[in-house]
């Protein structure tokens, strides 16, 4: 196995990062957004991005070495291609201002990008660790992040008919 490079800090860290990243995507396009329906969605989404990264943070205060690289196990090859994920994601370089600008339609598709970025991230994790634990943790997330993709898939379905 080759040198691991990313600690259990570093991933949750960037689990939370995620999730922040989500909340402030999905409020700011809740504001702005002008069908009901659709509103209504991305706040329950932007609520659920809390819950996450709350879980992410108490994960993470509850690991007695969180800079050590026991709980996830992640290699060189794996933090390699996480370190790609996260640097190339669907929310790098957009700021409030450019998500405003956004009409529902194409929220909604930016909105099916990330959550599927995610659930790349996530599996990628859930795939490469040695843990057990938090193995069954990653899968949990990963379901209810293709949730999300199914959620707004449907509705950019509806959004399509309606604008």
């Amino acid at each position: 196995m080759g040198t691991k490079l990313l600690s259990d800090n570093e991933i949750l860290t960037v689990a939370m990062n995620i999730e922040e990243n989500g909340y402030r995507f999905y409020n700011v396009v809740a504001k702005n957004s002008k069908q009901k329906e659709t509103k209504m969605i991305f706040e329950r989404l932007r609520d659920e991005e809390t819950e996450h990264k709350k879980g992410f943070k108490e994960m993470l205060e509850s690991l007695p070495n969180a800079d050590s690289y026991d709980y996830f196990g992640i290699n060189e090859e794996i933090a390699s291609y996480l370190r790609i994920l996260v640097d190339t994601g669907v929310f790098k370089g957009m700021d409030d201002e450019s998500i405003k600008k956004l009409n529902e339609t194409r929220a909604l598709e930016v909105g099916i990008q990330a959550e599927r970025d995610t659930v790349l991230f996530f599996s990628a994790v859930q795939r490469s660790s040695v843990n057990p634990k938090a193995k069954d943790i990653m899968n949990a997330i990963i379901e209810v992040e293709k949730g999300h993709i199914v959620t707004l898939t449907n509705r950019l379905r509806v959004a399509r008919k309606l604008f």
